[in-house]
Order: C-alpha cells, then structure tokens, then sequence
C-alpha cells in the first residue's frame, strides 16, 4: 500500500509531455497531483534544452516533468511486441535510461492479434525483457513492465480498472520524488514494492511460455563470431581491427532501402542485449542490400533518427560494397 504523499507536493510544478492527446487525457487522471498539470506536445517542446537528451532517439509516448526536469517517461500500447517488433519502442526507453530517467513500459505480455496469417493470441518476444534488465544494471535506471490486463479471450481490457497497477506504480514514483525532491529516485524506485511485484509476476508469465529457453539464443538473424571469423567471411582488412572488439555481433538488418522501424530499435535492443556488459564485443550492422553512398546520401540529413540510432547502437556498419567504423559513417 502507498502510503499519502506529503506537504512537499505543494511546490512541485508539473507538467506532462504528450505524443497524442489521449495520452496526456489518460495519464492526467491517473494521479490526483496531476490535475493541474500543464499538458504539452513533444513536438512543441523538443527544442527544450530539459528534455532534449530524453528526446535524443524518438519520441516516447510520456514525458512527465516535475519543476521542468523530466522524472518519467511512460510507454503505452496495446500491441504485443512479439517477433522482430519487440525494438520497435525500445529506443525511446534507452534514451530516458541514459539519462537516469526512469521508465515505465505498459502494454500486454499476451494479446489477440486480429487478421491476417499470424491472427490469435501473441505473446511478447522474452527478449525484451533480457535487454531491459540489462539497460537496468547498465545505467543504474529504474525501468519497470506493467502486464496490459485481458480478458479471457486475450482481449485487451478497456475499463478503468486496468490501470491498478499503473496507478500503484504511479503514486509510488511521486510519493518518492515529492519526498526526496533533486535526489536520484532511481534506487528507490527499483527496491519498491510495485516493481517488485511487477518482476514476479514478469517471472510467471515467462514460466508458462513454452521453450522459453529459445530466447536465451540469439535469433536468426544475429551471429556470434570472433574477429578473425568475421574478417575471414566478409574479406575484411586487417585496419577494420580498430573498431575495437575481439568478439564480433553481426546483425543482418534485412531492409532494401534505409528506415527506421523495427530495425533500428532492434539494432539498440541487440545493443544491450548482448554488448552493453561485455567490453571486448562490438556490434556490427549488416546491410546487405544497401551502399555506402546510399547511406551517405542518407546522413546528409540530420534530423533522421534511423541514421542516429544506427550509428549510436553499432561500432561499424557493413554496407554491400564496404564496412565502415562508427567514426566515419
């Protein structure tokens, strides 16, 4: 049970940034101390230097200010981020990590999907959760998953009671800021009693995926080579050494033409997954299908955030006609 917050409340000013209006409506009323919060657009306020590291990557769908410095970012959706689309919001996430930012992800562990060949109930891509914890023990971050509730057909539930546990974890979060106010909430945060709660029951969905022991294997799609392996199959030079890893991660990102969505996100995801904690691994992007001078093309424009994601996740970008090091993309 969390316990009434105190006086201090009185002299935090907040204000909420919103991707959607619906959004800020439905985060508004989740906590009594956020009626009066200022509501804002992102897209109005991403030139403000408070949130711009936040801001770095994507654009999540809540930045929650207290005194005009961000204190949470909130991502909510109804899709089940299964297969290749678990990375898809994970970038955004990184970006308020980094910053020692906490995090809130809200969306279903399990959901129907309606349509189309894979229609039925999906069921999240455990990785995710590998990755996450990971970010966790690498920035220090709180990062916290609430389970979307559904019903017995594995739809999801729209009535105000799905938020409990959002509330829970709400009021929790300003319950510790309002009574530690500039202090670095994060620990807090990690040792309470809703995230506690939320880990264990994390750890009983993954009990009851079947093989859920695959996802402690890489996918397809990502190969674990030694450098002189990667060289040898990709009759690379020995002056590619510098990109400073004697263990090699190969994504092969499958696009023909350069995007964001879910590769990029993939790309982070894969990041921390399975290089962030180790210091002699770097990760490589594999374009096989796009050039050099097609990403080039592609750079000139700044404001693209596959191209900062794609350089800030790898140590070096293997194009069609030639592998290229962080430093030179």
């Amino acid at each position: 049970m969390v316990t009434p917050l105190n006086h201090k409340a009185s002299f935090m000013a907040y204000t909420i940034l919103y991707d959607e209006p619906h959004e800020a409506i439905w985060f508004k009323q989740l906590h009594p101390h956020l009626r009066d919060a200022e509501i804002v657009a992102i897209s109005h306020a991403k030139a403000w230097a408070s949130v711009a590291k936040v801001l770095a990557y994507d654009r999540p769908d809540i930045v929650l200010l207290s005194n005009g410095k961000p204190i949470l970012v909130v991502e909510e959706t109804v899709e089940v981020p299964s297969g290749h689309n678990v990375g898809q919001r994970f970038a955004r996430l990184a970006a308020a990590a980094e910053q020692k930012v906490p995090c809130l992800y809200f969306g279903p562990y399990t959901a129907r999907k309606h349509g189309g060949s894979t229609a039925g109930p999906r069921f999240m891509n455990l990785r995710l959760f590998g990755a996450l914890d990971a970010m966790i023990r690498t920035t220090k971050a709180a990062v916290t998953t609430i389970n979307w509730p559904v019903d017995n057909d594995c739809e999801v539930r729209r009535d105000p009671e799905k938020d409990a546990d959002v509330r829970e974890y709400l009021a929790t979060v300003l319950q510790i800021h309002e009574q530690q106010p500039g202090d670095d909430i994060n620990e807090a945060i990690l040792k309470s009693a809703i995230h506690l709660r939320m880990l264990e029951e994390r750890a009983a969905f993954v009990g009851k995926i079947r093989r859920a022991e695959q996802y402690d294997l890489p996918p397809n799609s990502v190969q674990f080579m030694n450098y002189e392996t990667f060289a040898a199959a990709f009759n690379i030079g020995p002056l590619h050494r510098s990109i400073g890893a004697s263990e090699v991660i190969v994504y092969n990102v499958g696009m023909k033409t350069i995007r964001s969505d879910p590769y990029a996100g993939m790309a982070m995801l894969y990041h921390y997954l399975y290089v962030a904690e180790h210091s002699n691994r770097g990760l490589v992007l594999w374009f096989p299908e796009i050039d050099f001078s097609t990403w080039r093309t592609a750079a000139k424009n700044t404001a693209r955030k596959d191209v900062r994601l794609y350089r800030h996740s790898s140590e070096a970008i293997l194009f069609k006609d030639q592998l290229v090091k962080k430093s030179d993309l």
